[in-house]
């Protein structure tokens, strides 16, 4: 009786050895099991962040293309490989985290540069317009190329304005010698009514969250903001001079007042926008080649000098094809 009773507490001993080992091993199992999630979790989490942080990357530096390994990210790191055209660009992430990797793969389309609608050589929009044209100012709403030859589109009016009380207004107050060089649609003095209603806050939005450049408040004599190759969205905060042989092309938003003197050039989308006053003067010998727009409560327009506003669809047309936006839609992401 005894030796059975023996028997039976080792057999029960063994097999309690056995389940005590077995739940160890289950527990060793779980343990390395929760701490491979956690590992390829985080993995999986650094390389979709570094994919968000290189589309912000992207945003503003318009040409970031090629590797950028060994970035560090949240205790690990992650290598990006961007490749690809604007179309279809292609972002490719890897994240680290101690010795777990996991890639992410993106395809993005850049998304197109907005052009609002152009419907002359300068449109006006205020509910207060004020107008003072002198010298030898030249407003000309016929296609003109940059380098002066006629271009290939209709012509546009000269000044376009938002309602018939407008466009008495302005032609009232233009001087006979003025008022022959008012070309465009129609004949001189090419001054018409238009119907626009375009969303000028939003859209100057776009071009803000899109700017290559910014400017701030000053006068600037000298500088480049933008070339025909390279044109740039630029804006500017406050009121700015530009004089000497500053030149640019692009997109221009001025969100203050505008002074252009000297011999100031640009080829493009020149947008003075405000919700208040706006004053502008033109002093200088310098000219727009594409559109000049002119948008707020009140607008005073005023000018002595020789500048001239051209309608160009060829200026237009380089800035719509060669300007980058900051925004991307995203056509896949594969993790």
């Amino acid at each position: 009786m005894g030796k059975a009773v023996l028997i039976l507490a080792l057999g029960i001993s063994a097999i309690i050895g056995v389940l005590i080992i077995n739940l160890n091993a289950n527990a060793t199992s779980g343990v390395e099991t929760t701490v491979d999630m956690f590992k390829s979790t985080k993995a999986r989490l650094i390389a979709n962040s570094g994919i968000e942080v290189y589309l912000e990357k992207l945003r503003r530096n318009k040409t970031l293309s090629g590797k950028f390994p060994g970035n560090s990210l949240f205790e690990g790191s992650f290598d990006i490989a961007i490749s690809g055209p604007d179309s279809q660009m292609v972002i490719q992430s890897q994240g680290n985290y101690y010795g777990t990797r996991h890639k992410s793969i993106v395809t993005a389309r850049r998304a197109g540069v907005i052009i609002p609608p152009v419907n002359s050589a300068l449109y006006l929009s205020a509910q207060n317009l004020k107008v003072k044209l002198q010298g030898n100012i030249e407003i000309d709403g016929n296609d003109t190329n940059m380098n002066g030859t006629p271009g290939p589109n209709p012509s546009l009016p000269g000044i376009a304005v938002d309602t018939p009380g407008d466009s008495a207004y302005v032609v009232k107050e233009l001087k006979p010698k003025v008022s022959k060089d008012i070309k465009g649609y129609g004949g001189p003095p090419s001054v018409h009514t238009v119907n626009d209603s375009t969303d000028w806050h939003a859209l100057s939005e776009h071009y803000i969250f899109a700017a290559d450049l910014s400017l701030t408040t000053g006068t600037y004599s000298t500088g480049t903001f933008g070339t025909v190759s390279q044109p740039k969205i630029t804006y500017v905060t406050g009121n700015v001079h530009f004089s000497g042989n500053a030149s640019g092309s692009g997109i221009m938003v001025v969100n203050g007042n505008l002074t252009m003197s000297g011999n100031f050039r640009f080829n493009g989308i020149l947008i003075v926008y405000g919700n208040s006053t706006i004053d502008v003067k033109v002093v200088g010998n310098g000219g727009i080649y594409g559109a000049t727009i002119l948008v707020g409560q009140s607008v005073d327009i005023q000018s002595t000098g020789n500048a001239s506003f051209f309608y160009s669809s060829q200026a237009i047309k380089n800035a719509q094809t060669n300007l980058k936006s900051s925004r991307f839609e995203i056509l896949s992401w594969w993790e």
